[in-house]
C-alpha cells in the first residue's frame, strides 16, 4: 500500500509505472475486507466463567465482513503483485539489467548474484583504510572472495545484519542494528529494533467450505464477489487470510479441480507463543501450530470445528522469524532534505530498510532510493542518520 499521510511521492510514481507494465495491480473495491466481531459479551468481563453456551452461540454469530477502502485521499491505496509479490523484485532486477543492455555501462558494472549465501559469520570483512579512497570491503561466499567494493549497504536485518556489522569497526551502525523480538514495544517505543514473529500457513482446501462460511458473514448478496485478502480481527491467534487462487484468476483455469489455495498469517502474540527454528521447525511443533492455526480459523469464521481440517489436502507452514517491526529508527533530517537512512561516511557502510521509515513495502523502497539517491550525488562524504 501507499500510505495516505507520509511523503512518498517517488514510491507513488514508482507504484504507477509498475501498473502501466503489469507488474502490480489494485485491489478492486471490496476485496480487502476486515472480519470483525461485536456482541454484548464484549462489554462483559472477559473471564466471565458463567457464559452460556447460547452467549457463546451468540457472540460468535456476530461476526461480520466489512469491506475496506482501498483508495482515495483518506485511506491507503492497495496493491499486490500480478502472479505473486516475486513479479516486484523480478521488474527491479530487469530495470537494473536494461541499464547495461542499452550501454550506459559499458563494463558490466551492473551484477546481481543470486542464491549466494554471505555468513553473518566471516563473511563480510573491513579491509579499508580511513585515509584512503581504495575499497573498504570485502565479501566472501562459501570461502571465496565475491569481490573488494568501496561501499556497503545493508539492506535486512535482525540477527544476520547484527551479526555481520558486529566484527567490523562501524561500531556507530551497528549499534543501531542490534534486534529484540517480541511482539510489542513500550509506548515510548523502546532502545532497540524490534521484531515479531509470524507463522504463515499455506494450505489447500477442496470445495468451497471457506467461501460458503464468508458469504454467511457477508452483508453483500450471494452473487457479490468474495473477497480476495481479509484482516481478522476476531480472533487473537490470527490476523490475515488470503485467497490465492482468487487473487490470482486462477479459477479461471481449465485443469483447476475446484481446490483453493490460501494463505493464513498468524498474529505475532501467537507466533512468540509457538516460536521455534525457523530453519528446522521440529515435525511435532508444524503439527501442533497448523492444527492450532486452522481451528483459530473455524473459530473466527464462526464454522463447525474440523470443518476447514477435513477440507485441506496440502500444507505449507513457515516461521517469519523477523517478521515486521514495532517500531522504527527516525533519523535526523539533514537542512529539511536527508532522512530514511543511515549512512557512515568514515567506514563506506549504510543501511536501509522498513525499520528505519516505515514498516511497509513503501517504507523499505523509498528508504533503499534515498539512500541510493545520497551515494549516486556524491553526498556520502557526510554521515547521516545516528544520534546526535
Amino acid at each position: 500500500s501507499v500510505p495516505p499521510d507520509r511523503d512518498f511521492s517517488s514510491f507513488r510514481r514508482q507504484i504507477d509505472r509498475w501498473v502501466a507494465e503489469g507488474v502490480v495491480t489494485p485491489f478492486p473495491e471490496g476485496s480487502v475486507c476486515e472480519l470483525l466481531f461485536r456482541s454484548r459479551r464484549e462489554e462483559a468481563d472477559d473471564d466471565d466463567d458463567d457464559a452460556t453456551e447460547d452467549d457463546n452461540a451468540a457472540a460468535a454469530a456476530t461476526a461480520r465482513l466489512r469491506p475496506v477502502r482501498t483508495g482515495g485521499a483518506s485511506s491507503a491505496e492497495t496493491y499486490y503483485g500480478v502472479g505473486g509479490m516475486g513479479s516486484i523484485p523480478l521488474a527491479m532486477r530487469d530495470r537494473c539489467l536494461s541499464f547495461d543492455a542499452a550501454g550506459e555501462n559499458d563494463d558490466r558494472s551492473f551484477r546481481i548474484r543470486q542464491d549466494v549465501w554471505v555468513s553473518p559469520s566471516n563473511g563480510v570483512q573491513y579491509i579499508g583504510d580511513v585515509n584512503d579512497d581504495g575499497p573498504k570491503w570485502e565479501l566472501f561466499a562459501n570461502g571465496q572472495s565475491m569481490g573488494r567494493f568501496h561501499k556497503l549497504v545493508i539492506a535486512h536485518n535482525g540477527k544476520c545484519a547484527d551479526r555481520i556489522m558486529s566484527q567490523t569497526p562501524a561500531k556507530e551502525l551497528h549499534s543501531l542494528l542490534r534486534t529484540r523480538f517480541a511482539p510489542y514495544v513500550p509506548r515510548w517505543g523502546g532502545k532497540e529494533m524490534t521484531l515479531n514473529s509470524i507463522y504463515s500457513l499455506v494450505f489447500v482446501a477442496k470445495g468451497g467450505c471457506l467461501d460458503d462460511a464468508l458469504r454467511k458473514l457477508s452483508s453483500g448478496s450471494a452473487d457479490d464477489p468474495l473477497p480476495y485478502t481479509i484482516m481478522i480481527k476476531n480472533e487473537p491467534n490470527l490476523r490475515l487470510l488470503s485467497c490465492n487462487t482468487r487473487k490470482h484468476k486462477h479459477e479461471r483455469n481449465p485443469r483447476n479441480d475446484n481446490s483453493q489455495v490460501w494463505t493464513l498469517l498468524s498474529s505475532p502474540q501467537f507466533g512468540k507463543q509457538f516460536k521455534g527454528p525457523q530453519e528446522n521447525l521440529p515435525p511435532a511443533l508444524v503439527e501442533t501450530v497448523t492444527i492450532e492455526m486452522l481451528t483459530s480459523l473455524e473459530r473466527a469464521l464462526n464454522i463447525p470445528k474440523g470443518t476447514i481440517a477435513e477440507a485441506v489436502k496440502d500444507v505449507k507452514l513457515q516461521l517469519w522469524g523477523a517478521a515486521v517491526p514495532m517500531n522504527t529508527w527516525r533519523t535526523a533530517a539533514i537542512d529539511g532534505r536527508v532522512d530514511g537512512f543511515v549512512y557512515d561516511a568514515i567506514h563506506g557502510v549504510g543501511a536501509c530498510g522498513d525499520w528505519i521509515l516505515d514498516p511497509s513495502i513503501a517504507g523499505a523502497w523509498e528508504s533503499g532510493r534515498r539512500l541510493a539517491d545520497w551515494i549516486a550525488r556524491g553526498e556520502d562524504t557526510v554521515s547521516v542518520g545516528f544520534p546526535a
